[in-house]
């Protein structure tokens, strides 16, 4: 036996939580790291710091 409904199934709207900043966290560097490291992979950290300063720092709270 086949039973029909009138009423409508809508699909469900996505809900998307970043939590990218929970996870993620500036990469710092010692003097030594500096030294050892090629010229790429600064600027691929610089870059990834960039990034989280831009998408994930909190607003400093006006007094």
């Amino acid at each position: 036996m086949l039973i029909a409904s009138c009423a409508k199934t809508l699909p469900a709207k996505p809900e998307v939580i970043d939590t990218s900043c929970d996870w993620v966290k500036i990469i710092y560097l010692t003097d030594h790291d500096i030294e050892v490291m090629d010229r790429q992979t600064k600027k691929d950290i610089l870059a990834h710091n960039k990034a989280w300063i831009a998408n994930c720092q909190k607003p400093m709270a006006s007094h």
